[in-house]
């Protein structure tokens, strides 16, 4: 090839030794670097390197590791594999799995291969015969040299025999790749269904729920489909039927926007009257200084700040105002069950009840009275390290350094609603005639399409066979119309045209049935609602829908809403209480689109209108609000999406439905969908039609091609960037770098990987847009499909490309002729072999070193809360907001890094070496992060894994192609093929692996998702002995609570002496005293998580390091005042965990059956049914100017606004914090259903 179509990966080809170490020390240098201040803050900074410890529910939470510098490694081994499979999921365990299965293929390759090819590339080859003494390389520069020397290339012509240890070799690689993929796809059988039928999992709805999709308008009803599917054991639960709430979406969306706008806004005011009042008490305080003539002294002024930060801190423990609250938030399971009951009261009155379903599962546990205290409270009795304790915050040193290393979260005592408020709160959800403003005379329909359970389905036992013609309670088809042989049909379906269209051969003979009709049909309303004027408008409705939404708003159905402000109300501007601190001009403002764009207020903010953010926020909140619950309570009003979930009571009837063919029509009521949780539905993609979703799939499919094409031109253009030197020679504008070619040679072993790693940045976020686009209904089917277009992209850019050519369609024009492909790889692949080391070892090392530091969270944390946090659930959101997996595009990375290493594993054996490295370091970080910083909160259930072992196959495949194009290519002294019969055993030995691959997946792959029938027996004896388990476990801890009563007032208020803590002795032997509270009240579970427990990792090897390193060099420092204050910092984030997760039970394992089934028909409801009255959390001042906004959003929004300012307070320096979680968080959310 020319010089023009080299690649990036062939300009390092002769790499030095020098140029590949300096990469590897370049990398090894930096990396060293961020492993060092990892150590150094990993245990102060335990919201960043530890929140799995503390900051997520129990259920997840994991032991923290050693406070030694390197005790993490030692404790990222002590957890099985069970355990990491129940703290952090399939996913992750499988995703460290293939990490784990990379280094059991290679590391024994890397044992029989490397003492093999090295010394037969290298002795008596083409590369060793001359070579310039200065640097190693040859000195002709047509022969290898560098590390070509140990690779394929460098095999003297005259020596060509050798080559067969290559194809044995290569034939060993391939026989042992492909028998760990064997063993690893069993053992990833064994594990999912080990996992799929474990007592815990088959109580979670989604084992027993079927997302079925593409359903034909007469099979969407209630009776049609629960006739259906009732055919498989135990009966169905549960239906929902979907319908199109984008209109209803679309307003709850921009509702959230506006509570936003409206916080930020009001909390803007607030402390802008606080700032002004603040400011005004400094200048008079002054004054009076001035005229006195004393000044106050620094102690003064301390106690005068921490007079103010207990005032801060006793106004938000106080009980606030509140406004607008309904009582739509659920709180604890017992609220779940009392809203379900009252929907289900609401159901019955609305419509004819259709008889009840089989109850699901068995009464295991007690119920989650544990559940729940409410997120307003708090767990009292704060123990106290080197400070008094003020409604629970720290004083010692004041709220500023708990406020800074928390984002604003201060602990507070427990919720100020006493226990006649909390009365008074139940009563009102049991009134209907609340005092607020809400629908009472008009009670809200059923907002979700199921049905009344009950003892048995359909008026049927489950171990009752369906008869014919029976149906459970529902009119079925006229046994007098059913034709009981073939073609004995009465003839009424058969038209007189399709009696004489006898040429009409594509419509078969007449006779029989039409179609197959549902149970509850009725023919003559079906046949009107049919008719051709209807399916004209359906139709095109159908098709112009999504070109009408760009020119117009769906604005859903038109109702007339009740009013939603007071129109006598006038605002008193006049009077306000913030008008005697700001003026009007000061109050945040914003501009309003004319033309309902939202871009023109910025293009060209004077046409628009500017309004008050209060004012209008205000009625548009209340506006908003309003319309969503009456279009919530009129559900029935949107249209029916051709999509239903069915839940049944048994979860092998769940698998059964799935797998069994649905409908007699191709491609209808397909495809099928099992273990589907209900947070992980897409809902704006479940009306779509099955050639819709084809047609998408083609266009996205034609994009992602596309993209992979056109990416390569800014991928491929890197080779410069690795052929600066030759560059430097042919363009005279670059002479100014002459005379640095030796540090140019040193730069090109790593700018092309780091340019390449910033290039790949973008894509991600692209393929997730598109695999929404193509119409995915769920976020594991999403994260699926992503897997595979981003695997794509990256072995086209980063192998292909980099590898072959620097000009896309140069490579295009090279490969035009298909029977050149194994050329154009054997005469190039070797070439690149160097480039790859590099970047494999530099990849491993960044990679690994950046997920220990967490940089980019790093910065978030340090950086974005001074910026962007100004209200209290900004600063609870990136609090409690932890980092996430996204598998489609984290998979990919390492499955493109075991293709390389396979398809050079015999051309260039040393990659192992790099792969080994590569696939340890990353294993290690990885795990690490597993364990102790990501928040796995969905999970694919691991399918991801099986994925990734056939995208293997791909390395498999390119090496066979390489080396048989490798061994045409061969020539030997007298120029003369000298490998025919080695290419021709590789050809068979491809197509062996083809056969292979294509024999395992067709084996294994109907037990990738679905359980065999097998499994049953086993599993309901699991739950025998999970209920016995349990019943034991329930009766220790109803012996436990009944102690811990007899103790309560200790429990309590374990209360510290106000003594300085300095030996790590008594901080000991405190945090066993209020272990030993907090377990009593929780039940006497040894294991309860306990708040202060990271104070004993507070001191750390490396502050102990530095602080004596310190005193070496300038003296004794302050060490106990440095260790109180790093030791507040731990014990405040902790304590921040423990007050936002600590104390709800989301153990689903607790629930009975009926509060399970009373949280699944709601989860499985639209988020738009679902979306409850948001709650706009202002911070409490000690002025009164958030009372009075509360107060004068009531009066204009007649209650329609929810408004508080519980739990949040300005402290001394006008800085919001907060206590709880915002009042508007629902704990049972906290239950993964």
């Amino acid at each position: 090839m020319s010089d023009s179509t080299q690649g990036a990966a062939q300009a390092n080809r002769n790499i030095s030794i020098i140029a590949l170490l300096t990469a590897i020390g370049t990398g090894i240098a930096a990396s060293a670097v961020q492993i060092l201040i990892f150590t150094l803050i990993k245990n102060r900074l335990v919201r960043i390197y530890q929140p799995k410890t503390y900051l997520v529910p129990e259920r997840q939470r994991t032991t923290p590791p050693p406070r030694s510098p390197f005790g993490w490694l030692v404790s990222i081994f002590t957890y099985k594999d069970k355990e990491i499979i129940n703290k952090c999921g399939l996913d992750a365990y499988f995703f460290l799995r293939y990490l784990q299965t990379q280094l059991i293929i290679f590391v024994p390759l890397a044992c029989l291969l490397l003492p093999i090819l090295l010394p037969l590339n290298y002795i008596g080859g083409r590369g060793t015969a001359k070579t310039d003494p200065v640097d190693g390389n040859n000195a002709d520069p047509e022969a290898p040299g560098g590390l070509d020397r140990l690779a394929w290339g460098n095999i003297s012509p005259k020596q060509t025999h050798r080559y067969w240890a290559h194809l044995v070799l290569a034939i060993v690689v391939v026989t042992w790749v492909c028998y760990v993929f064997f063993a690893e796809l069993r053992v990833y059988i064994r594990v999912r269904q080990d996992y799929l039928t474990s007592a815990e999992h088959r109580l979670r709805a989604s084992a027993t729920t079927v997302l079925v999709t593409a359903i034909p308008d007469k099979w969407l009803t209630i009776e049609a489909l629960s006739g259906l599917y009732d055919v498989f054991p135990g009966g169905i639960r549960n239906i929902w039927i979907n319908r199109n709430y984008d209109a209803l979406l679309e307003k709850v969306r921009r509702r959230e926007g506006i509570v936003a706008m409206l916080e930020a806004a009001e909390t803007s005011l607030i402390r802008k009257c606080n700032k002004a009042q603040l400011k005004q008490a400094e200048k008079e305080e002054k004054a009076m200084q001035h005229k006195t003539g004393h000044h106050d002294t620094k102690e003064e002024r301390a106690r005068r700040a921490k007079n103010a930060e207990e005032t801060a801190a006793q106004i938000a423990r106080g009980e606030g105002v509140t406004s607008g609250d309904i009582n739509q938030v659920v709180h604890s399971v017992e609220d779940a069950i009392e809203e379900g009951n009252r929907r289900k009261n609401r159901v019955v009155d609305k419509q004819t009840a259709m008889g009840g379903l089989a109850a699901m599962g068995k009464q295991f546990g007690r119920g989650l009275g544990l559940v729940g205290k409410a997120g307003e409270t708090l767990v009292e009795g704060t123990k106290n390290v080197g400070g008094t304790i003020v409604g629970g915050a720290k004083t010692g040193k004041g709220l500023e350094g708990q406020i800074e290393s928390t984002n604003g979260f201060v602990w507070i005592d427990r919720d100020p609603l006493c226990p006649d408020m909390r009365q008074e709160r139940s009563r009102s959800r049991n009134n209907s005639n609340s005092s607020q403003t809400h629908f009472a005379d008009a009670e809200p329909v059923e907002t979700q399409i199921s049905i009344p359970s009950r003892d048995v389905s359909f008026g049927q036992t489950p171990d009752t066979p369906r008869g014919f013609g029976e149906h459970r309670g529902v009119k079925g088809p006229e046994l007098d119309n059913i034709p009981y042989r073939f073609g004995g049909g009465d003839g009424s379906n058969d038209s007189d045209e399709m009696k004489n269209s006898w040429w009409k051969f594509w419509k078969g003979p007449s006779g029989g049935f039409a179609s197959p009709m549902p149970h509850g049909f009725e023919r003559d309303e079906y046949t009107q609602k049919r008719n051709f004027g209807q399916m004209v408008t359906s139709g095109g409705q159908q098709i112009i829908a999504p070109v009408k939404t760009l020119f117009t708003n769906n604005e859903g159905p038109q109702h007339e809403y009740p009013p939603h402000i007071d129109p006598d109300y006038v605002e008193d501007e006049e009077s306000a209480l913030w008008a005697k601190y700001i003026k009007k001009k000061d109050r945040s403002t914003h501009r309003l689109p004319r033309f309902g764009i939202g871009i023109l207020p910025y293009i060209f903010p004077w046409v628009n209108t500017k309004v008050d953010s209060i004012y209008w926020c205000r009625e548009e909140l209340a506006r908003l609000n309003v319309e969503i619950e009456y279009d919530q309570d009129h559900s029935d009003d949107y249209p029916k999406m051709n999509s239903a979930f069915i839940q049944f009571n048994h979860q092998i009837a769940a698998h059964m439905a799935v797998q069994a063919v649905s409908h007699h029509i191709p491609k209808h009521m397909a495809p099928r969908m099992v273990e589907v949780s209900p947070t992980d539905v897409i809902w704006g993609n479940m009306s779509i039609k099955w050639w819709e979703a084809w047609l998408r799939t083609f266009f996205i499919l034609a994009a992602v091609a596309g993209m992979c094409i056109l990416w390569a031109i800014p991928v491929s253009a890197t080779a410069l960037l690795g052929n600066i030197p030759e560059l430097i020679r042919q363009y005279h504008w670059l002479s100014f770098l002459r005379g640095a070619e030796t540090a140019l040679k040193s730069v090109a072993g790593i700018l092309p990987a780091v340019v390449l790693s910033l290039l790949m940045i973008l894509p991600p976020l692209v393929f997730y847009n598109l695999a929404t686009l193509q119409g995915n209904q769920t976020g594991k089917m999403r994260e699926l499909s992503v897997q595979n277009y981003y695997f794509f992209f990256l072995f086209v850019q980063v192998f292909l490309v980099v590898s072959i050519a620097s000009g896309t369609f140069a490579t295009l024009a090279g490969i035009a002729d298909v029977t050149s492909i194994p050329g154009l790889l054997a005469q190039n692949l070797p070439k690149a072999s160097n480039y790859f080391f590099s970047y494999m070892i530099i990849q491993a090392l960044s990679t690994s070193a950046g997920s220990l530091l967490q940089v980019g969270t790093l910065i978030m944390w340090i950086l974005m809360p001074k910026l962007f946090d100004n209200t209290a659930r900004q600063k609870w959101k990136r609090n409690t907001t932890l980092s996430t997996v996204h598998w489609g595009t984290y998979f990919p990375t390492y499955t493109n890094f075991a293709c390389i290493a396979i398809i050079y594993s015999t051309v260039a054996p040393l990659i192992m070496v790099f792969a080994i490295i590569t696939f340890t370091v990353l294993w290690l970080a990885n795990r690490y992060c597993m364990l102790y910083v990501f928040r796995h909160t969905e999970d694919t259930g691991g399918l991801l894994y099986p994925r990734a072992i056939n995208q293997n196959f791909i390395g498999l495949y390119v090496m066979e192609l390489c080396l048989i194009g490798l061994f045409f290519l061969v020539r030997d002294d007298k120029n003369n093929a000298a490998c025919f019969p080695q290419a021709i055993i590789m050809i068979v030995v491809m197509a062996l692996t083809a056969l292979f691959q294509f024999l395992l997946n067709q084996s294994f792959s109907p037990l990738y998702e679905h359980l065999a029938i097998t499994l049953e027996d086993e599993a309901v004896l699991r739950d025998e002995a999970f209920e016995r388990a349990q019943a034991a476990r329930l009766m220790e801890s109803d012996h436990d609570d009944s102690d811990s009563d007899r103790d309560d007032g200790a429990a309590r208020n374990p209360r510290v002496p106000d003594t300085s803590v300095s030996h790590d002795d008594d901080i000991e032997l405190e945090l066993r005293k209020l272990r030993t509270s907090q377990s009593t009240k929780s039940g006497g579970n040894g294991g309860t998580f306990n708040p202060l427990n990271p104070l004993r990792t507070g001191a750390t090897w490396a502050t102990r390091g530095a602080r004596t390193l310190g005193a070496a060099t300038f003296g004794d420092l302050d060490t106990a005042h440095a260790r109180r204050r790093r030791k507040k910092d731990v014990e405040a984030q902790q304590l921040m965990g423990e007050a936002l997760f600590g104390g709800y039970n989301d153990e689903i394992e607790d629930l009975t059956p009926d509060e399970r089934d009373a949280l699944v028909r709601v989860a499985f409801q639209h988020e738009a049914l679902r979306a409850k009255r948001p709650n706009v959390w202002v911070p409490r001042d000690g002025l009164g100017v958030s009372d009075e906004e509360v107060r004068r959003t009531e009066r204009v929004g007649m209650g329609n606004v929810w408004i508080t300012n519980r739990g949040t307070a300005l402290d001394g320096k006008g800085r919001v914090m907060y206590g709880r979680n915002p009042p508007d968080f629902e704990e049972v959310s906290l239950i993964m259903l």
